[in-house]
């Protein structure tokens, strides 16, 4: 799962029980091809982390 802002995911679409989870949890889930995982060794964090934010840190939980 990667976080897109604080009520928004992305999933990869072969985790429904995960999406529904977060649904469950009022997120919005915007479902994913994930299809080069093992390419790439791990989830959508793993090859997101040179994402560049404006600002700094937030806590999305209260």
């Amino acid at each position: 799962m990667l976080s897109v802002d604080p009520d928004t995911v992305l999933v990869n679409e072969a985790c429904p029980e995960l999406a529904r989870t977060l649904e469950e949890a009022k997120f919005t889930v915007v479902p994913v091809q994930h299809r080069h995982r093992r390419l790439f060794g791990g989830g959508f964090h793993c090859f997101t982390l040179a994402t560049v934010r404006e600002g700094g840190p937030e806590e999305y939980h209260a």
